[in-house]
């Protein structure tokens, strides 16, 4: 219902702006529909990122530090499933990830939408997005989800069937949104920009934004970006802090990111694929370089007691060059896919929805096994992502999935 309000009101607007042109005697703008541009380099990215995702899952499991759940509850822990074998080193791991890569997943999602509203319309766009988003949100949510975190009650001590377990969390809660909370925010956000979109002052500023960047040096975009990001970003986390989510039912978003997250999403639209992938093409070597450093200075101020507002100047600069040296690397280096490439891409939206059930019970099922952190984070990373791609290669074999999935 929500999906559908939220398209009935985006179609209701763009009518209106078109109908604004009728009344004044003049044609309304016509968006000339262009054939989908390809750009294997932000596919082959997107595949990456999404490996991060599964590690960064499979790390939060054996970093030093992390705390099980108890008491029968689900929840309690530093992560679902905590084994006592434990290593600093995916400290590390967890905070590198966690410092870019989401900011990072929202910018390529944004980087084809007006090529796809253009092509698309609007209608069409929306429908499009609900059954993309929407669809293996709710049924996520309902499926994917319980089953992850009944590995977790589980291993608090809890002895319900699943059948009960399942009752009690969609009814009485709690009833979190586990990995699905970037789906559930994608939606809103795509939504949202198509609403702002079909304003065609907000269309043309678009276009004008765009081709100004072009003729402007890798330098000011880079300071463009950051000073946004910044914008974006410090007002939320000094007022939320790092830890506080934003939830409805069983929807969540980080609160202090939020407003990073769209500005990354936004960005990507507003940019667009080709143009970034024709900034990179010509000037590349530089952004890596600077992501290392920013790497290096972002470590070295993790744990020291600096104030809040420096810490989160600290992100945004983190966040920003290391997307900017991945998406350099990847424009530079990336060519066209083999057999298993293509299946990796076809399949990476398939492997985000359902890694996070498939690396729970692989944990649990290694717990008390004499192996070393180390090697239990590698097997479950090799098994996690392997097994994730297997289901969803056969998920997506079923009538009508691919569409989706």
């Amino acid at each position: 219902m929500l999906v559908k309000s939220v398209a009935v009101a985006s179609i209701d607007a763009y009518a209106h702006s078109q109908n604004r042109y009728r009344a004044l005697g003049q044609t309304p703008q016509v968006r000339i529909a262009q054939p989908a541009a390809h750009f294997p380099a932000f596919d082959h990215l997107r595949v990456f990122v999404i490996a991060l995702v599964v590690l960064q899952h499979v790390a939060l499991g054996y970093m030093a530090g992390a705390q099980a759940v108890s008491a029968g509850s689900y929840t309690n822990g530093s992560a679902p499933v905590v084994d006592m074998a434990q290593w600093s080193g995916f400290n590390a791991v967890v905070t590198w990830t966690n410092g870019f890569f989401m900011p990072l997943m929202f910018l390529l999602s944004g980087l084809f939408v007006r090529s796809s509203l253009a092509r698309k319309g609007l209608r069409q766009y929306l429908v499009d997005r609900a059954l993309r988003l929407g669809a293996p949100l709710l049924v996520g949510i309902v499926t994917i989800v319980p089953l992850s975190y009944y590995a977790a009650y589980l291993l608090g001590g809890g002895g319900d069937s699943f059948a009960t377990f399942w009752a009690r969390m969609v009814t009485l809660g709690p009833w979190p949104s586990g990995p699905l909370w970037f789906v559930g925010a994608l939606l809103v956000f795509d939504a949202a920009l198509a609403l702002l979109l079909a304003q065609d002052r907000i269309w043309q500023f678009a276009r004008r934004f765009g081709h100004a960047l072009d003729s402007r040096p890798a330098g000011a975009w880079l300071m463009l970006f950051i000073v946004a990001s910044a914008a974006a970003y410090l007002p939320f986390h000094l007022a939320f802090g790092k830890s506080h989510w934003l939830t409805a039912g069983p929807f969540g978003i980080q609160s202090s990111r939020i407003g990073l997250y769209f500005l990354s999403f936004a960005a990507g639209a507003f940019v667009g694929a080709d143009r970034l992938a024709r900034a990179f093409e010509r000037q590349w070597i530089r952004w890596p370089l600077l992501a290392i450093v920013a790497t290096v200075a972002f470590f070295a101020l993790d744990g020291l007691p600096v104030p809040s507002w420096v810490d989160g100047v600290m992100l945004v600069l983190f966040s920003t060059i290391t997307a900017l040296g991945l998406l350099a690397l990847a424009v530079r280096f990336s060519g066209q896919s083999g057999s298993i490439g293509n299946s990796l891409c076809a399949n990476a939206y398939g492997i985000y929805l359902m890694h996070w059930p498939i690396v729970l019970w692989l944990q649990l099922l290694l717990l008390g096994t004499p192996l070393a952190p180390l090697a239990k984070g590698a097997l479950v990373m090799t098994l996690g992502f392997s097994l994730s791609w297997l289901a969803s290669s056969l998920f997506r074999r079923l009538p009508g999935v691919s569409r989706a999935v």
